[in-house]
């Protein structure tokens, strides 16, 4: 299924583009010579997480409006987000970086949520779980929660897992290119 805006031939190279930017992404850097900060790394995977997931059209903004990309617990990702979507477009749309101690006050297309307490984050998963939201953390045992990603530390790199049932739920199609590097439990 294609994604959103894209013609099948600048799909096939944008997607070669940014699955080769993922895929570099989980390759070690030894701590030396690392100048990827861990929230620049954890904003970059929510950038790619966002361009490989198709809303339904019904939610796609009017073209003068932005993608909201929501961050809530932690301003560094928050921050290193807006540098990295700044001028970049999704779909055609300009995106916009909310951050916010606590629950998001606006409508949200792809929510981050880290630093929160087990129940605040399963009042935030179930506030959202059947809305075409993109559900991301990276608290453990968020995507038993209903959330859709989760990130994680593993020997070093920072994986993810995707749960397709709640993607399914939340009426997003998860590009299966983006599927074929998340990690089965």
């Amino acid at each position: 299924m294609p994604i959103l805006g894209s013609s099948p031939r600048r799909l096939g190279l944008a997607s070669i583009a940014s699955i080769a930017t993922v895929a570099l992404l989980l390759i070690p850097v030894p701590g030396s010579t690392q100048d990827v900060t861990e929230p620049a790394l954890k904003a970059a995977f929510v950038y790619n997480f966002a361009k490989f997931t198709e809303w339904p059209a019904a939610v796609v903004p009017p073209a003068a409006e932005s993608f909201i990309l929501c961050v809530v617990g932690d301003s560094a990702v928050a921050d290193a987000l807006e540098r990295l979507v700044k001028g970049r477009v999704l779909a055609g749309h300009s995106m916009a970086v909310h951050k916010s101690p606590g629950a998001p006050e606006q409508a949200c297309h792809v929510l981050y949520v880290s630093g929160l307490t087990a129940v605040q984050a399963t009042q935030l998963v179930a506030k959202h779980r059947d809305l075409p939201v993109l559900t991301i953390s990276d608290s453990e045992g968020f995507t038993e929660l209903g959330g859709i990603a989760q990130f994680f530390f593993e020997h070093g790199l920072l994986r993810f897992n995707i749960d397709v049932v709640s993607a399914r739920r939340a009426h997003l199609q998860i590009s299966s290119s983006l599927l074929t590097l998340a990690k089965r439990k």
